[in-house]
């Protein structure tokens, strides 16, 4: 399996080199912009590249001996398919598609055109281990590859990689085509359009398996059964749809005399009396094709087709968990690792963003994508999950020092409430870890579950703006009832009754002081351009009107060409250094009592 990918000026990576575990799973881990994506597109395109050379120049053309002789191969934009990209020179570093005339000079071999490469190293039974790279040039609007390194001989084993994107899409008919056909829409990074072939595969597979142990028509029994249920890869999918979805498929045989599209419907599954798994009658449930089905149902069934398929050795997927609810996702991750480990051997790369999967996982399975290594201690794994990479270990000895933690938004919601803290005479204490993101509450617990692992007196307040979770949603306390959460748990989760922080701000008199204009026209001009009429004592309250509850007070001051900051050239740190005690709303208030009260002095 693959055990080094060398990457030369492909997309984000000029140069680049990542060392993986050639077996099982790895998942790719790290913020937007990490390059996860980028690492297994890269596998994808060099997989493509691979089955076209094959195809048009022959095995031999890889060996080691025939690199540098002859012509790359040419193709237009059109025929390149494994990713999708605006134009063909994003695939280059900086859209540079050739060298400049010092770079020439310093390039180390004479495929002056051929500048990005993508070069696979796997290993080789006990033998030195086997690379392959292929470089692609770009003129005229015609992509050309070739190989520009090899150590193959003839009789060495070429890896077969399959790229499945983040959701395949399953045509809705599906001709039945050869083996040459189906490896081609694989190395294409078309899976999902051979799903159906893929399947019917795993269907003939286990009729030939079948007929190892059926004799003149006796049913299987006892061991032998026990023997072809362990061999059968298509019973294998069939027991993974059942116990997941309770569902199974029912593949009809194709004759090739009369058919055209192969058929393939999804029954029902229901738990009787006995409590075991029977096929509900059709004539309670009607069969359907299987693309009648949901997008999560349809990523599974494609992952564990692929997983379960003969001839596929590395399987690529780009964030699988996209149309998985949260538990599907533990459960995908836990059903790869027991599939991979005691049945397939495939090695299997994920590109993930999955609180639950990055949680569940075992440490050394888990690569990030900022240190380019496989996590070695728990904190790590929680700078993965806050997606900070390195920037999080600072912070993490500030909270084993303090073990007190408040999540905010950014940096200026602290400011604000620093300064109202101070206004009113609830000061927020000075020993407390500010941590800024905007990630939703469900995933600030995971992180603080993680770190409570390391740190066990750590206490925290995650606070959020409302957006757009409902006034019903937020208690008295302004604690947010979408989670629950015990109440001697050492997290609170706290959200603003109003839409946002700023909505907190929107004070007449502290923005007329502010911008120098009269209350008057600031409350006219909030009610020409916002359709928001503000009251002073209903602007203080903890059950202000309803327009002061759903106006979007971030929207007033940073709203483009009429926004205050735009128009009076006041922020809301200029408002908030205007107002009075006696201003600062009852909401504010309650948060600093909350604090003062899981954090005292």
């Amino acid at each position: 399996m693959i055990k080094r990918i060398d990457l030369t000026r492909f997309k984000k990576y000029k140069e680049q080199t990542f060392s993986l575990d050639p077996t099982g799973i790895t998942l790719l881990v790290g913020g937007n912009n990490a390059g996860k994506t980028t690492l297994i597109h890269a596998l994808a395109v060099w997989e493509f590249c691979k089955i076209i050379l094959l195809h048009e120049k022959g095995r031999d053309s890889f060996n080691q001996s025939e690199v540098g002789k002859g012509e790359g191969f040419g193709m237009s934009a059109e025929e390149f398919l494994p990713i999708a990209v605006p134009t063909l020179n994003h695939l280059w570093t900086n859209l540079k598609t050739q060298l400049s005339p010092t770079e020439k000079e310093e390039w180390p071999d004479r495929f002056y055109g051929y500048i990005m490469r993508i070069k696979c190293t796997w290993d080789h039974c006990e033998q030195t281990d086997k690379m392959l790279e292929i470089g692609l040039s770009l003129a005229n609007d015609r992509l050309f590859i070739r190989v520009t390194n090899s150590n193959l001989e003839s009789e060495d084993y070429l890896p077969s990689i399959v790229y499945l994107p983040t959701l395949a899409g399953v045509l809705p008919k599906e001709n039945k085509v050869t083996v040459a056909e189906r490896r081609a829409h694989l190395g294409r990074g078309m899976a999902g359009s051979v799903i159906r072939n893929m399947i019917y595969d795993l269907y003939k597979e286990e009729a030939a398996i079948r007929s190892e142990y059926e004799h003149d028509g006796s049913r299987l029994r006892g061991i032998a059964k026990r023997e072809f249920l362990s061999r059968s890869p298509l019973e294998k999918l069939q027991n993974n749809l059942r116990s997941t979805f309770f569902s199974e498929l029912e593949i009809e045989p194709f004759n090739e005399e009369f058919h055209t599209v192969l058929k393939i419907t999804e029954r029902k599954v229901i738990r009787n009396q006995d409590g075991k798994l029977e096929v509900l009658p059709k004539s309670k449930y009607t069969p359907r094709d299987i693309i009648a089905q949901g997008s999560g149902y349809l990523q599974w069934l494609s992952i564990f087709c692929i997983l379960y398929s003969l001839g596929i050795d590395v399987i690529l997927l780009d964030e699988p968990d996209a149309h998985l609810h949260a538990s599907l996702q533990s459960e995908l991750l836990e059903k790869l690792l027991s599939t991979v480990q005691s049945e397939t051997g495939k090695q299997i790369l994920v590109s993930t963003h999955s609180v639950e999967m990055i949680k569940q996982a075992p440490l050394n399975i888990v690569f990030s994508m900022d240190t380019r290594k496989y996590l070695a201690e728990e904190s790590s794994r929680v700078a993965v999950l806050a997606g900070v990479g390195s920037e999080y270990f600072p912070k993490l000895d500030l909270l084993k020092r303090y073990k007190r933690l408040i999540f905010v938004e950014n940096e200026s919601d602290k400011r604000i409430l620093e300064y109202f803290g101070n206004l009113c005479g609830l000061s927020l204490p000075a020993d407390v870890v500010y941590w800024a993101n905007t990630e939703s509450h469900a995933t600030r617990r995971h992180i603080f579950d993680e770190l409570h692992k390391i740190i066990p007196e750590l206490k925290c307040i995650s606070l959020r703006d409302r957006d757009m979770d409902t006034v019903d949603s937020i208690g008295p306390g302004l604690e947010f009832k979408g989670i629950s959460v015990p109440q001697d748990s050492p997290i609170l989760l706290l959200e603003w009754r109003r839409k946002n922080i700023e909505s907190y701000l929107l004070c007449p008199k502290a923005i007329s002081l502010a911008c120098g204009k009269s209350v008057s026209d600031v409350k006219q001009y909030i009610q020409e351009n916002f359709a928001l009429a503000i009251d002073d004592d209903g602007f203080i309250s903890a059950s202000p009107p309803e327009a002061i509850v759903t106006c979007d007070g971030k929207h007033i001051f940073t709203a483009e060409n009429i926004g205050l900051e735009r128009i009076w050239g006041c922020d809301k740190y200029d408002v908030a250094k205007q107002m009075t005690a006696n201003e600062v709303c009852d909401d504010i208030k309650t948060f600093l009592t909350r604090v003062r009260t899981l954090f005292p002095a």
